[in-house]
C-alpha cells in the first residue's frame, strides 16, 4: 500500500513538472491533480477495492497492450495522463452537469483508461458520442482503445470517422497512422503522418510518434514494398526526403558495414538526391557507402559528396563526423581535426559524440 501511495505522489510532482514545462495545460492538470490526489488519499486509507483498480497490474497490462501494437513500446500511462486530457476545440457543449457533461464524461474516460480498463473507457465514450455524434476527442481514443484491444476493424471506421469530423486533429491522425502501419497500408499511414505534421501537433503527440519510430518504419515498409520496382524519386517511393534518409539508415549502418543491406539503401539514398541534390543526409550517408567500396573511382565520388555535404550544411553533424573520418583514412589529419573541432561546437546527439571520440583518439 505504502507503494501505491508513493506512486501517485510521484505523479502529482511529475504533474507539476509538465505543467511548469509547459506540456500540460491548467485545466487538465487541475483535473488530474483531483484525481491522483483522492487516489493517493484512497491508497493511504487502505481503500482495497480502489487498489485493485489503480495496483500496478493495471497499468502493467496497459502498457503491454500498447506495446504489442506499436512497433517500440511507450510508456502507456504517462501518455495516457498527458494525451487523453487534450482538448479539441469541438469538444465542448453546453451543459452544467460535471459528471454528465461531455467535458465531465471525458474526464471519467481518462481515468478509466489510465486506470487500465479500456472498455470501461470506450464505453463512456460512446456516451459522449451520444451526445455530441461529431466529438473528435471522444472518435479519435475509442478508434485508439478499440485498436489496442485487437478490435482493428472497428477501430479503422472510427478513426476515419474522425479524420473526417476534425482534419486538423493530430491525436486522430497518428493513431490512424499507427494503425494503418500495423494493417499494411504503408502508404495510407505515410499520408495520414504527411496530415498529422500539418497539423502543428503539440509535443507530447509528436514524442508519441518519434518514440515509436514511426516515421522510419512506415518509410522501412514503402521501400519493402518498391523494393522489386525501378524507383527512381521520393515521388515513387511516397516519402518526405528526411523520412526516406532515416529509412535508409535502418537499412545499412556505416558503423556496420557487414550488415544490412547497403544496396537498397544506396538505391534510396540516390532517388533523395533526385529530388534534392543538396539534402546533407543523403550525400553524408551515400559519400560514406561510395568510399568504403574501396574503389578508386568511388571513394573519388564519395569523398565529393561529403565535401558537398559540408558546403550545403555547414552545421550538420553527422556531415562534419564522417568526412573527419574520411580525412583520418586519407591522412589528412589538420582537415580531421578542424571537422572535429567544428563538431564540437554543435553540441552534438550522444552517439555523433562518442564516434567523435574515437576518431580523435585515432588522432593520437
Amino acid at each position: 500500500m505504502d507503494d501505491e501511495w508513493e506512486f501517485w505522489l510521484e505523479s502529482l510532482d511529475d504533474l507539476d513538472e509538465e505543467l511548469d514545462a509547459g506540456d500540460l495545460e491548467q485545466e487538465d492538470h487541475q483535473a488530474l491533480s483531483r484525481s491522483y490526489t483522492r487516489k493517493a488519499a484512497e491508497a493511504l486509507r487502505g481503500d482495497q477495492e480502489q487498489s485493485e483498480v489503480s495496483d500496478g497490474r493495471g497499468r502493467g497490462k496497459l502498457i503491454a497492450v500498447v506495446a504489442g501494437l506499436v512497433v517500440v513500446g511507450v510508456v502507456a500511462g504517462v501518455f495516457l495522463a498527458r494525451a487523453v486530457g487534450s482538448r479539441h476545440s469541438g469538444d465542448t457543449i453546453t451543459g452544467n452537469d460535471a459528471v454528465t457533461s461531455v467535458p465531465g464524461l471525458l474526464r471519467n474516460a481518462e481515468e478509466s483508461a489510465a486506470a487500465g480498463d479500456l472498455t470501461e473507457a470506450i464505453a463512456i465514450y460512446d456516451q459522449v458520442l451520444e451526445r455530441s455524434p461529431s466529438n473528435p476527442t471522444a472518435l479519435a481514443y475509442k478508434g485508439w482503445f478499440l485498436a489496442l484491444e485487437g478490435r482493428e476493424a472497428e477501430a479503422a471506421d472510427v478513426l476515419a470517422d474522425a479524420v473526417v469530423v476534425a482534419p486538423d486533429y493530430p491525436d486522430a491522425r497518428a493513431f490512424r497512422a499507427i494503425l494503418l502501419y500495423r494493417t499494411g497500408d504503408c502508404f495510407g499511414a505515410a499520408e495520414e503522418i504527411a496530415a498529422f505534421d500539418a497539423a502543428d501537433p503539440p509535443e507530447f503527440i509528436s514524442q508519441l510518434v518519434e518514440t515509436q519510430g514511426l516515421r522510419t518504419n512506415i518509410g522501412l515498409c514503402q521501400i519493402a514494398l518498391q523494393a522489386q520496382e525501378q524507383f527512381r524519386s521520393l515521388a515513387d517511393l511516397g516519402l518526405a526526403p528526411d523520412d526516406a534518409v532515416a529509412a535508409a539508415r535502418a537499412l545499412w549502418d556505416p558503423t556496420t558495414p557487414n550488415q544490412g543491406d547497403p544496396a537498397l539503401a544506396l538505391r534510396v539514398y540516390e532517388a533523395v538526391l533526385a529530388d534534392h541534390p543538396d539534402h546533407p543526409g543523403a550525400l553524408t550517408y551515400s559519400g560514406v557507402m561510395l568510399t568504403q567500396t574501396g574503389l578508386d573511382d568511388q571513394i573519388a565520388e564519395g569523398a565529393r559528396r561529403l565535401t558537398q555535404a559540408v558546403a550545403a550544411a555547414p552545421n550538420h553533424p553527422e556531415a562534419r563526423l564522417w568526412r573527419a573520418w574520411l580525412a583520418i583514412g586519407l591522412g589528412q589529419t589538420d582537415q580531421a581535426h578542424t571537422d572535429l573541432d567544428y563538431l564540437d561546437t554543435l553540441n552534438p546527439p550522444p552517439e555523433i559524440a562518442r564516434l567523435s571520440a574515437d576518431l580523435r583518439a585515432r588522432l593520437g
